[in-house]
């Protein structure tokens, strides 16, 4: 038991140690034209097209837009609870846009709840940790967008996932980091966040299959003196 502790101890001490290693120096996705500080949750603006503006909370939550059309959004933030975030949304459409946004701490409706394990759709396990949750609805065609979130430490093995209202489970979509930020293409709008793999469940597995090996080692040492 005492040799199984310290492949753990290994294991972890060297998950921690990548994790160091491979930090980063973080990258803006791009310096904002225009600059718009919003007080209050709600807040209507026309975005011009090919503009990058940024919304910017008192408590730190900054939203950056950028569309190659017009754009009417209607926003919708509890920037109190969510606290210093960095979110992009870039879009590309074919005729002026409306949209609404609405962006939450959690999503207690649909079950998403900070620190909790959900199973999703490819039966991986993965945990809620962002405290970050985008609604986007839209109306207009708009041919594909970028969503992008500020990376960490904590959320850089992530993935975007979106709540697929059909199945009621979320579904994640490739996501990889670019210029520091957490990115994923999407041809569609629903209810966006980061989900984080839950590596509670391979620790656990790795400690089983650890005594697995260990007791099968010892019973065939066992059975060899015994000849």
């Amino acid at each position: 038991m005492k040799k199984l502790s310290k492949i753990l101890l290994g294991t972890i001490f060297l998950m921690i140690l990548v994790s160091t290693v491979t930090s980063f120096n973080v990258v803006a996705v791009g310096d904002p034209d225009d600059t718009v500080e919003v007080n209050g949750d709600t807040y209507e603006y026309h975005v011009h097209a090919d503009t990058m503006t940024m919304f910017r909370y008192r408590a730190g939550t900054q939203l950056r837009l950028n569309a190659n059309v017009n754009l009417d959004v209607n926003f919708d933030c509890e920037a109190s609870k969510i606290g210093s975030k960095d979110f992009a949304l870039e879009i590309e459409g074919s005729g002026d846009l409306l949209m609404n946004m609405t962006c939450t701490e959690e999503q207690k409706e649909l079950g998403l709840l900070m620190g909790y394990t959900y199973q999703i759709r490819n039966r991986n396990r993965v945990q809620y940790q962002e405290g970050f949750v985008v609604k986007l609805e839209c109306n207009g065609t708009f041919t594909k967008a970028k969503l992008s979130i500020l990376a960490t430490n904590e959320n850089r093995v992530g993935q975007w996932a979106y709540f697929d209202e059909a199945t009621e489970e979320w579904v994640s979509v490739p996501t990889s980091i670019k210029d520091g930020y957490l990115t994923a293409e999407v041809t569609h709008f629903s209810t966006w966040t980061i989900l984080i793999p839950d590596y509670t469940v391979l620790i656990i597995g790795l400690s089983i299959g650890g005594v697995v090996a260990l007791i099968v080692i010892g019973s065939v040492i066992y059975l060899k003196k015994r000849k």
